[in-house]
């Protein structure tokens, strides 16, 4: 019966022997829509989230396409007044992109919701410092800077258990920490690992 068994396992080794890994090239070539604005990502929760995910987002994007030019362009809010627009339409696209000589830009937002957290209230104070449960979504794109069409969208929903969160007044909720990576760092990797799945490398059997 052992020797049955030992055959079998034999087989199935010289199936995986004679099978190769392939390897598939991202789907965007983030080297063809280079230099690559980068807007900060905005989030309807205050705080450093926001600013961490976008880092996050340039690290795990140019991880397999290396020497991405990549040009950080802050928050949408300031570009906006720096141009004097309202929004960031087809005609904002095409100004900023001629400012800052950018041939695309990426834009996104965190929508951070069903915040449940876990607080030890102590008397006297108008905000603790806590862990809580929270669900995220995070949407970017890919905005060609010469016609301001949208290239590429992604969209990503995580859940995970975040530390450092602030509850303030009339029930508001604040993420800023000293330390992102270990305060968001599995909510922000699970999102970034989903939106950025077409820039990085595959491989299949």
């Amino acid at each position: 019966m052992k020797s049955k068994y030992f055959l079998i396992f034999l087989m199935v080794l010289a199936i995986f022997a004679n099978c190769k890994r392939v390897m598939v090239p991202p789907a965007i070539d983030l080297k063809t829509l280079e230099p690559v604005g980068m807007i900060t990502f905005k989030c309807n929760v205050p705080g450093n989230l926001a600013e961490y995910v976008t880092q996050k987002f340039i690290e795990q994007s140019t991880k397999d396409q290396k020497l991405v030019k990549f040009v950080q362009l802050g928050k949408e809010e300031n570009l906006l007044k720096e141009i004097e627009q309202q929004t960031l339409d087809i005609n904002a696209i095409k100004t900023i992109a001629d400012k800052y000589k950018v041939k695309s830009i990426v834009s996104g937002e965190i929508e951070i919701s069903d915040i449940h957290p876990k607080i030890n209230v102590v008397p006297g104070l108008w905000y603790v410092g806590a862990q809580a449960d929270v669900s995220a979504t995070l949407i970017v794109r890919l905005i060609d800077g010469a016609d301001g069409y949208t290239i590429w969208s992604k969209s990503a929903r995580a859940k995970r258990t975040v530390g450092h969160v602030s509850f303030m007044s009339k029930g508001h909720f604040s993420f800023d920490a000293e330390d992102p990576e270990n305060a968001y760092g599995p909510l922000a990797e699970e999102l970034i690992k989903k939106v950025t799945k077409d820039f990085r490398v595959t491989y299949h059997w």
